[in-house]
């Protein structure tokens, strides 16, 4: 199965070298009729005028197929996209991003951030139409994350948080058989899901806001009650709650993932950090120890540099 990329919004067909010529006088009533091909055709062209009609033809004439619905969302994020500078208050730029800090206190009060904008009004719309592809075909992996790629996009945490739980639940209900784009069947689907959602992990992290910081605790509960050999998900909430500086709390989720693999030196590191911030200094110690016992020079490095710290 080939590799797709998630660098880029998840519906986006690019089709290059392909279609040069269009092809002459296509008549609608024709039997046959290839929709999907004409709307990327249009769609590259940037013809959103000419697409929009295309589209309300495709959808009298195959309501039911979720390229059409993934075919409207397209149209409706692109139609007036546009990228630019802008001052936020979370880092949620997808370029470079300069914070801007206060000359008193020098707290950070800003971020300045190149980024692409979306019309909100647009997108609202364009989930709509997600949402009945999705109803039509909820095993299309390709239709959740551009769903909670366009939410983060736009800030909405908590409605991106919401669409990710939904999609645990579906995914636990057709036993991780999930289809992609003209439903190609991805091979070992709970791997590909797991792996991939990781990327909104991390996003929610980063930008740092209690809303975006709950939809980790929300979804990741979730994943553990679901996939409960899945390591990662306890280091993930593990960390979650050392932000929030309970690190008790995330001690718990670090060793639950070390009994589930006792030399991934992630978690190790992780642990041994994890008792330094609540002092206990001898079992820092000793995790460190386990590192430099079982680790790559990598990460022997790094325990020898906290065991520094604390001797």
């Amino acid at each position: 199965m080939k590799k797709f990329a998630m660098s880029i919004i998840i519906f986006v067909i690019v089709l290059m070298n392909v279609f040069c010529q269009k092809k002459d006088n296509k008549n609608y009533e024709e039997d046959n009729i290839n929709y999907k091909e004409i709307y990327e055709i249009l769609f590259n062209e940037k013809k959103y005028d000419e697409l929009y009609v295309h589209l309300r033809i495709w959808e009298t004439k195959e309501p039911n197929n979720p390229e059409m619905n993934i075919a409207y969302f397209n149209y409706y994020i692109f139609r007036d996209v546009f990228s630019g500078i802008s001052i936020d208050d979370d880092n949620k730029g997808d370029g470079l991003s300069i914070s801007i800090s206060d000359p008193e206190t020098g707290e950070i009060v800003g971020y300045l951030s190149e980024s692409t904008k979306y019309r909100e009004n647009d997108i609202i719309i364009a989930v709509k139409y997600l949402d009945k592809g999705l109803s039509i075909a909820p095993n299309r992996l390709d239709m959740h994350f551009g769903k909670i790629h366009i939410l983060n996009q736009i800030g909405f945490y908590n409605d991106a948080g919401d669409a990710l739980y939904t999609a645990l639940e579906i995914s636990q209900e057709i036993d991780n058989n999930w289809l992609w784009s003209n439903n190609e069947k991805i091979e070992n689907g709970e791997l590909y899901l797991l792996n991939s959602i990781n990327d909104y992990y991390g996003l929610w992290l980063n930008v740092k806001t209690e809303g975006s910081l709950n939809q980790i605790k929300k979804c990741i509960e979730k994943q553990i009650i679901l996939y409960p050999e899945q390591i990662y998900s306890y280091n993930i909430l593990a960390v979650y709650y050392t932000m929030k500086d309970q690190y008790q709390e995330a001690l718990k989720y670090f060793l639950q993932a070390e009994t589930i693999d006792p030399n991934d030196c992630i978690v190790l590191l992780n642990i041994g950090r994890t008792y330094m911030n609540i002092k206990n200094y001898q079992e820092a110690k000793e995790y460190f120890l386990k590192v430099i016992n079982t680790g790559n020079d990598q990460y022997k490095e790094i325990a020898e540099y906290y065991l520094n710290q604390i001797r």
